[in-house]
């Protein structure tokens, strides 16, 4: 299958190197950093920036579409477009990854990479990350847009509304019952009590900070961000 990756910074190049591993054609990176437009990144070209989706079924062939990108809101939009124009959004699981018996799992925009570990009756909707060596124990419900960051450790019957983003090395404890829409659990929280919505929670135990784009400011980026694109 023809692929093209939304996003040619460092976990851009992760994805391709996992794709590769798995035999995917990967014809090429979006990127709106202007710097990259032409460049070749791990040996794979910047074709240009995101307003090429459109362009991509009739001037490149291609078929499908990942974008691996952190901003939960960024990454659905891109994904829900590329559907609207025909390409395929396939999910990404790594085969180290371990998944019990009656795990739901959406068939589109699902990325899930190594070691991570699911228990039953789990249910995972489209457009959901989970990082690295991450564990998702039994009946939880990660909803669309959801990130899990790598080393997670996410208990039982917890809800993750839209756009939650849990930060590396997180544990959600079993007893918590919602981590609210489009809220973020920095690193090494340890949460104990349900999260509000757009709420920037962190500490052990998990406390708010603050709520989220106050000022017009996006936290998730701002807080969250991958290290400084660059050309290889």
């Amino acid at each position: 299958m023809r692929s093209v990756i939304i996003g040619a910074g460092a976990y851009g190049e992760v994805y391709l190197s996992f794709l590769h591993q798995k035999g995917e054609e990967v014809i090429g990176f979006l990127d709106d950093a202007p710097e990259l437009v032409g460049a070749v990144v791990k040996g794979v070209p910047v074709l240009g920036p995101t307003t090429l989706m459109e362009r991509l079924r009739e001037d490149y062939k291609a078929e499908a579409v990942y974008c691996p990108i952190g901003a939960n809101k960024t990454r659905v939009s891109f994904l829900e477009k590329a559907r609207t124009l025909g390409i395929e959004t396939p999910n990404l699981i790594h085969p180290t990854v371990t998944i019990a018996p009656n795990v739901t799992i959406a068939t589109e925009g699902v990325y899930i990479l190594q070691n991570t570990q699911i228990m039953p009756w789990v249910t995972i909707d489209r457009d959901v990350m989970i990082s690295a060596g991450s564990n998702i124990i039994h009946h939880c419900h990660l909803s669309q847009g959801t990130f899990i960051s790598n080393g997670v450790n996410f208990g039982a019957n917890v809800l993750a509304e839209k756009y939650a983003y849990v930060g590396m090395g997180a544990t959600v404890m079993t007893g918590v019952k919602v981590i609210g829409e489009d809220c973020l659990i920095g690193a090494g929280a340890v949460v104990v009590k349900d999260v509000p919505t757009h709420a920037v929670v962190a500490g052990v135990p998990a406390k708010v900070l603050r709520m989220k784009e106050m000022g017009g400011v996006n936290l998730e980026l701002s807080l969250c961000r991958l290290p400084e694109r660059r050309a290889a």
